[in-house]
């Protein structure tokens, strides 16, 4: 899969591997690890759900145990998509291998370089925020071994695990057993998470480089004066370029379909569980905070809530880079002169604003499209949620 951006793509790859997501290779070993990785999580969340049959199902223990099973159920979805769409992934990726290669404007590789960078970016970002968390959290069921060799007491501390589950075992005899099951689980989830969230980013990413080299391209036809290049009988090579454009329009309008309609519905499953997920922690941070005896608590779920808000923020604003790029081709164009050539490149330029005058949204479920309007959307509409659920709970 070697081709010039490569280097910029290889770190998923190194994320992607561990867990048998990596789109290429078909071997028997991928698909234990596949096999593997997927009951861990699914396991994961029956234990979590087992839990409200076992124990006396209040109110706020319900809220408890659905603000962790939720975002595991996520989890599963995620890495469950990408094993599924493995192979339209691996057909978009070869698409922008084929993309790469056929570049040879060092001005047009300029600037699908600089949104390759951009994407790489979010995803060293993206891990500086959730990686060091998850450590610290999975850290902490530690805490009470520690405390018993620096602080011992007369008897060892009661150790807890990350969140509420039931294996119907010993809990304290099988403790670091079920640990590592936790662990595990959730080092998976993470994982596919941050990783398959950038890369589908760093593929919009692509595709917003892609219309800008569109943009750039438009430009560059009619970069010089136009009476000069008509006096110089070069409109000819104006349509040249422009049809150059076109093809590339038309390319990036159909890897854009190819990808929102191989996610679309995930993703609108997202949301839901997302507004879901938010509305039951902001109301669990709400009761941590005004309960003394959970207030050691408040810390943890401040970190869910803006891990959720993040979340919700960066797909949002993904969407939006996409919106904005496409449309800018139409205001590129229009700061053109094209109207003042022959009836044949017209009809080029026309077709290119005529295609761009319409915004690529990418939307999900055929209800929601992806915006920075939107999150605000999400946003207000978690805040509704949690409303409710401390109405109920009054």
């Amino acid at each position: 899969m070697e081709f010039h951006g490569y280097r910029y793509y290889k770190v998923y790859r190194i994320f992607l591997l561990p867990l048998g997501l990596w789109p290429y290779g078909d071997s028997h070993f991928k698909r234990i690890q596949t096999i593997f990785c997927t009951l861990t999580i699914l396991f994961l969340i029956i234990a979590q759900l087992l839990k409200l049959f076992t124990m006396e199902c209040t109110f706020e223990f319900v809220l408890t145990d659905l603000s962790y099973a939720i975002p595991s159920i996520v989890y599963l979805l995620k890495y469950v998509t990408f094993c599924i769409q493995s192979r339209k992934i691996r057909e978009f990726m070869e698409c922008i291998r084929v993309d790469w290669n056929e570049l040879q404007d060092e001005e047009e590789l300029e600037i699908i370089r600089k949104y390759a960078r951009t994407a790489r970016t979010y995803l060293y970002a993206f891990v500086g925020v959730s990686y060091p968390g998850t450590v610290a959290y999975i850290s902490l069921p530690f805490l009470p071994d520690i405390l018993d060799i620096v602080a011992p007491l007369n008897e060892s501390r009661t150790r807890i695990l990350p969140f509420p589950v039931e294996y119907f075992l010993d809990e304290q005899k099988y403790f670091y057993l079920l640990l590592s099951h936790s662990i595990v689980a959730i080092i998976i989830g993470i994982v596919t998470i941050v990783t398959t969230e950038t890369l589908t980013f760093a593929y919009f990413c692509h595709i917003c480089g892609m219309f800008e080299i569109v943009s750039y391209r438009i430009m560059s036809a009619f970069g010089k004066s136009l009476s000069v290049l008509l006096t110089l009988n070069k409109e000819n090579t104006i349509r040249i370029k422009l049809i150059a454009a076109v093809k590339i329009h038309q390319k990036a309008f159909e890897l854009f379909e190819i990808l929102t309609s191989t996610l679309s519905l995930s993703y609108f499953t997202l949301i839901i569980l997302g507004v879901a997920s938010l509305s039951i922690n902001l109301f669990r941070l709400f009761q941590v905070t005004t309960l003394s005896e959970q207030k050691k608590e408040i810390v943890l779920y401040i970190v869910f809530v803006i891990g959720h808000f993040y979340y919700m923020f960066m797909c949002n604003y993904m969407g939006q880079i996409v919106i904005d790029s496409s449309t800018d081709i139409f205001k590129k164009a229009c700061d053109t002169q094209w109207y003042a050539t022959s009836s044949r490149t017209q009809k080029l330029m026309l077709f290119i604003m005529q295609r761009s005058m319409k915004s690529c949204k990418i939307v999900m479920g055929k209800l929601y499209y992806v915006s920075l309007e939107q999150f605000t959307t999400l946003a207000s509409m978690s805040l509704s949620y949690f409303t409710v659920i401390y109405s109920v709970q009054q």
